[in-house]
């Protein structure tokens, strides 16, 4: 059930938006080993944003995960930082990342939780 959400103030047309949000789920795929089927993507842009006083390109990741390890997330903050850089043209000192370890007890899907 892995979630990525990335928001950034990046302009986009209808069709980088749905290619990022794909790209997306295949990267996260591979970075946490989980079947592509199971990610949910969202992709935020020209959203009004700024950091360090400035609207420079920027960008806010999430990653929620079922069994997220938290010793892996300066390996996976490496990674996340180049595919933002790679695919949107955000340096990695303007990428915040929020990773979140989700209880499966917590978390609904298909009319039950996990």
């Amino acid at each position: 059930m892995p979630y990525f959400k990335i928001e950034t103030n990046q302009k986009l047309d209808d069709a980088g938006a749905e290619k990022l949000s794909k790209d997306a789920s295949i990267f996260l795929s591979g970075l946490l080993g989980k079947p592509e089927r199971v990610i949910m993507v969202s992709v935020y842009h020209s959203v009004t944003m700024t950091f360090n006083e400035n609207t420079l390109p920027v960008a806010y990741v999430e990653v929620k995960s079922i069994g997220l390890v938290p010793d892996k997330c300066s390996e996976y903050t490496k990674a996340v930082c180049e595919f933002i850089e790679t695919s949107l043209d955000v340096a990695a000192e303007r990428v915040y990342i929020d990773f979140a370890n989700i209880n499966g007890k917590m978390f609904g899907w298909n009319k039950q939780t996990f």
